[in-house]
């Protein structure tokens, strides 16, 4: 018997099907989608390569004597399902990666190396030393203050949890170690799984509306008609507070009692906690969570549950999509608007495609969850392309929230230039004299957004990121502010002048979180609030403990980012409050407005979602906008027929496409002189093509803009088509260009962000 296998390193120049000869000891556990080791070309060690599938006869064109045998078997079973491996083809074809590279993004590294009993770990060598050293502000990266939190709340982790749950590289916990901070040892890697905090669910009798109903039953119509090869997608659009998670588990309940299993994608950890315990809740021990947070044991005994058929449903994040279920019936994507679910790594994909791509795999019906869809989505209704199920009313007596907007321009001309506007702090008050909570959303974490010299304008920027750096406190030290990139997570001091004009009158602008959080323990000393942001959610179990702690009403308000906004279900909570709508307007981007409408909207749903009556408050300095308008009136309609009107007219998505090529490199010279030559290769076989790439719209090349980031200069290419294939074709045709030593190239097809 003969194996086809794909190497895992192989570039896309050497990414076909290899032919090895299994060994007659290797015969009955020899499988597709197992990991091997296999010679390859002239190199002295083998290589490690996935089995597609097992033939009887070799290529016609190779010879038996000329195959080589496969040298071993890395793991007893299979890591990947067939079906995963036919996922694998469709992404090397959609996002320009070799299949190994596909598959090695498909499994957790740790999965790979099974067999290893111990790992290196880490503590602090003096753990009052490093208090000192946070409270002196003596480091100077943010990611050495994120590993020095995180070891004492931890006290010692293994270094692949601390790089995960840190969102540091190697090198930073090698430095650390090499200064004496940290201590390496070695450690038992641990098999079994630790229990989560377990989060506080509203006790309610469930009972379906009648909408409700009829969306489970049309999706259970379509579970026992579906056929593979047929893509049968549902989109359940109901406004916030509906109960679109109920019919999730009343649909997931069905399928399971057809013997097949169900996946549940949410698009952030933050949003997990509580789809994973009404999961849990509903279904015991049938249930599995796969999202970045988990450690290595973790994760490996999660993917070996789910390989074996323990677990019968997955809930997590983007990459659960590669979950290994097999028999998939369901695949529900909650909040599927959310940008999240777009990689912005390579390979860049879309777990959206992703799971209409399994679907039309295996047969199993894909349900689509939002109270906002994205405005693609809601296109393919129309279309016919897609079934939606409507959910227009909430669940419960209160309905949905009454939403008012603030004037910002006339508070301000009424010498009211506070971040509170005076209807929202006699909101909040009242709201706390009954004994109910508040949530604060204002979307840009830290203290201010820069610092600026009053005497020339000029910011203070990020040195190897040409960004203006944020303010933040340094809880370490009685509040005193540094400054932080958000790009690189470099850390500095702040400045004592200009260093245009040196001049030594700064001052700041913008407002983020941790101000917000100040101001309001100013207003409401007798409140107690807690923040939610990227910043106090570093470690494993932040974000169940925070909103736990607010559920169980031990703060009365919860201030945060764009986390607090969408998932959450807090029936205490009447009040919600938008402090800046315009921040999300800004942004150099054609979704600008349909992302600020979906946020204030899922923002908006926060409140009133028990018995009692909502209330919402919008700050702007553009009242009059349509988008803010639209979100106010929770009237999605409008927001779409207006945005498809412009959609159509500019021929964004989807009614063009758009490719991003970007270049960058440490030396300006080079990249500027790599971006001239792909842009006059494209042009010549754009003019030598015609007909492949018809109606097709190369920009010329230019800046980024964000043009330095970490000490690399970007540049970029965009290519306007109606024609999705014209544009694969032409990032198909870019990845082929020869490549300039120290300048990489990333490939994008319709990007969330074109910065």
């Amino acid at each position: 018997m003969y194996a086809e296998v794909w190497l895992e390193e192989a570039t896309r120049q050497f990414d076909r099907d290899w032919t090895y000869l299994i060994p007659p000891a290797l015969a009955d556990q020899i499988k597709p989608g197992c990991l091997v080791e296999v010679p390859f070309a002239r190199r002295k060690q083998p290589v490690r390569g996935y089995v597609y599938r097992i033939v009887a006869k070799p290529p016609a064109d190779l010879g038996e004597t000329e195959l080589r045998s496969i040298s071993g078997l890395v793991n007893p079973r299979p890591l990947v399902t067939p079906e995963l491996l036919e996922l694998a083809r469709e992404m090397r074809r959609r996002y320009f990666c070799s299949r190994g590279r596909a598959i090695r993004t498909m499994v957790p590294y740790v999965v790979t190396t099974v067999g290893d009993k111990k790992e290196l770990a880490a503590r602090l060598t003096d753990p009052d030393c490093v208090v000192e050293m946070l409270a002196e502000d003596e480091f100077r990266s943010l990611g050495h203050v994120r590993v020095a939190e995180f070891l004492l709340v931890q006290e010692s982790a293994a270094l692949s949890e601390i790089e995960q749950a840190c969102q540091v590289s190697y090198s930073v916990l090698n430095y650390l170690q090499k200064k004496g901070i940290l201590t390496f040892f070695s450690q038992i890697t641990r098999r079994e799984l630790s229990a989560a905090p377990e989060l506080e669910l509203n006790e309610q009798e469930i009972v379906l509306t009648e909408e409700q109903v009829d969306a489970v039953d049309s999706i259970s119509a379509a579970l026992t008609a579906v056929q593979p090869g047929q893509l049968q997608e549902f989109l359940l659009q109901g406004v916030t507070g509906s109960g679109k998670t109920e019919v999730y588990l009343q649909a997931a309940e069905r399928v399971l009692k057809q013997g097949k299993t169900v996946l549940i994608l949410v698009p952030e950890i933050a949003l997990t906690p509580l789809m994973v315990a009404r999961v849990s809740a509903r279904f015991d021990q049938k249930a599995a969570i796969l999202h970045s947070r988990l450690t290595p044991a973790e994760r490996y005994e999660t993917w070996q549950r789910i390989l074996s058929g323990e677990k019968k449903i997955v809930v997590g994040a983007r990459s659960a999509i590669f979950a290994p279920l097999t028999n998939l019936g369901l695949i529900v994507v909650d909040e599927e608007q959310d940008q999240s679910y777009k990689s912005e790594t390579m390979p860049r994909y879309q777990a959206l495609d992703m799971a209409r791509i399994r679907s039309l795999l295996v047969g199993a019906v894909l349900v689509l969850g939002s109270a906002t869809p994205a405005v693609e989505t809601s296109y393919r209704v129309r279309e016919g392309r897609s079934t939606r199920l409507l959910l227009s009313k909430r669940v419960g007596e209160a309905g949905m929230a009454q939403v008012g907007i603030v004037d910002l321009r006339a508070e301000r001309a009424a010498g009211h230039k506070h971040l509170f506007s005076r209807p929202l702090i006699r909101a909040l008050q009242e709201t706390f004299e009954r004994s109910e909570q508040a949530m604060l959303l204002i979307n840009r974490r830290g203290f201010a957004n820069s610092v600026y010299c009053c005497d020339c304008g000029a910011s203070v920027e990020c040195p190897n990121c040409d960004i203006a750096l944020t303010t933040h406190k340094n809880p370490w030290q009685s509040g005193k502010e540094h400054l932080i990139c958000h790009y690189c997570g470099k850390i500095f001091p702040l400045p004592e002048f200009c260093a245009e004009c040196h001049g030594t009158d700064l001052d700041t602008i913008g407002a983020g979180t941790q101000q917000a959080e100040t101001l309001f323990r100013e207003l409401f000393p007798a409140a107690s609030a807690i923040r939610m942001d990227l910043d106090t959610t570093s470690g494993r179990y932040s974000h169940q403990e925070i909103l736990s702690a607010f559920a169980r009403h031990e703060y009365d308000c919860l201030i945060g980012t764009q986390m607090i906004a969408k998932g959450h279900d807090f029936h205490n909570v009447t009040l919600v409050g938008i402090l800046s709508a315009d921040q999300m307007l800004a942004q150099s981007n054609y979704r600008a407005g349909e992302h600020t409408f979906q946020l204030l909207t899922q923002a908006a749903g926060r409140a009133g979602r028990g018995d009692l009556p909502g209330q919402v408050i919008i700050q702007t300095a553009q009242p009059d906008d349509q988008i803010i308008r639209a979100a106010a009136g929770q009237d999605y309609e409008n927001f779409f027929d207006h945005e498809l009107a412009f959609r159509s007219r500019a021929g964004y998505p989807p009614f063009g496409h758009l490719g991003l090529i970007i270049l960058s490199g440490r030396s300006e010279a080079a990249v500027k002189e790599q971006l001239n030559n792909l842009y006059d290769y494209l042009c010549r076989r754009i003019a030598r093509y015609p007909g492949s790439f018809a109606s097709l719209e190369l920009l010329p090349g230019q800046r980024a803009p964000l043009s330095r980031l970490r000490g690399r200069y970007r540049f970029r290419l965009i290519a306007k088509s109606p024609s999705k294939e014209a544009i694969t074709l032409l990032l198909r045709t870019a990845d082929d260009f020869r490549k300039k030593p120290g300048v990489a190239t990333i490939l994008d097809i319709n990007p969330y962000s074109m910065l």
